[in-house]
């Protein structure tokens, strides 16, 4: 079984240095998991769908296309800020110009090479600046470019932040945080901070800020993500399909899975996860699951008030 798991890994390393090296065609992905024994008719399929899963849980992202397939993200990541951003863009704008020949493809190779390494933050820097360009035109110079370009100032300042906004709930809240990136969820424009207590992410919608502060201490934990952790049972978990940002971290005896959750936005995670009832459990952070009981008891509270007959 050992050596049945060594040459398992070999083939799964031998494919990720493949698509390192570029654009990979089908029939050669099929090939290598097959030993070049590929008929039509073995399970070369199923077994490769296992290992692009494998892939997916530890992080590598990859795309089949035009029968070929490409990796879209590396399990190594490299942190960018904005200006390293254009000045890749620039770089890939002046390889067009380039004639076509070995140069050119090398060249794009290495760009493609820094693309894959992308960090989160640099991948919601792309999102923000791509959704800006696609607005309506008569937004191009309009209030939120100028929140784009001072959430930007507060991020590249690195000084935690008393911010007080409204949330979603119509309730106004003072928080002190240490700013993280801006992000763009639901056609808004979001300032991503870390709480003080170091625990809670918070994705802050930048029409909802009332005022922003800056104090004079630096900020700290810069990547540090919200991490959740819950369990799913029965039919949910045998049907459960993981988001990128999920993985899977054990299944239990009684066949529920624990699944860990990064990052993701928490009034979204929230909604999503109380849609599953009985069948999710939160098991971590603490204050998420007494959100959650919070929650219920109003619920309950809103059916003990009415009038029934």
């Amino acid at each position: 079984m050992t050596e049945k798991y060594n040459d398992a890994c070999i083939k799964l390393f031998e494919f990720i240095k493949m698509l390192y090296q570029g654009d990979v065609e089908f029939k050669d992905v099929i090939n290598h998991f097959s030993d070049g024994k590929y008929n039509g008719k073995s399970n070369t399929h199923v077994t490769l769908n296992k290992y692009l899963n494998t892939m997916r849980i530890f992080g590598i992202k990859v795309k089949k296309s035009n029968h070929k397939y490409k990796m879209l993200s590396s399990l190594y990541k490299l942190k960018f800020d904005i200006e390293d951003l254009r000045s890749i863009k620039l770089l890939k704008k002046a390889g067009e110009l380039l004639p076509d020949g070995a140069t050119k493809s090398d060249f794009e190779n290495f760009i493609h090479s820094l693309e894959i390494r992308y960090d989160e933050s640099a991948q919601n820097i792309l999102l923000v600046e791509k959704s800006l360009a696609n607005m309506d035109l008569r937004f191009a110079n309009s209030e939120i470019t100028e929140q784009f370009k001072y959430c930007a100032k507060l991020c590249n300042d690195k000084l935690k932040l008393e911010i007080i906004f409204e949330n979603d709930k119509g309730e106004e809240l003072n928080l002190l945080c240490s700013p993280i990136e801006q992000v763009y969820q639901k056609r808004k424009l979001c300032l991503k901070v870390l709480g003080n207590n170091g625990s809670r992410v918070y994705d802050i919608p930048v029409d909802s800020i009332k005022s922003i502060k800056q104090l004079p201490l630096s900020s700290s934990n810069q990547s540090i993500p919200t991490t959740v952790v819950y369990r799913i049972k029965n039919r949910l978990a045998k049907n459960y399909k993981l988001r990128d940002w999920e993985r899977l971290d054990k299944i239990e005896q009684d066949g529920s899975h624990i699944i860990v959750n990064k990052n993701e936005d928490l009034n979204l995670l929230t909604n999503r996860l109380m849609r599953y009832g009985t069948e999710c459990t939160i098991i971590s952070p603490k204050f998420l699951k007494e959100e959650i009981v919070q929650r219920i008891n109003k619920t309950l509270e809103n059916y003990k008030n009415d009038d029934l007959d």
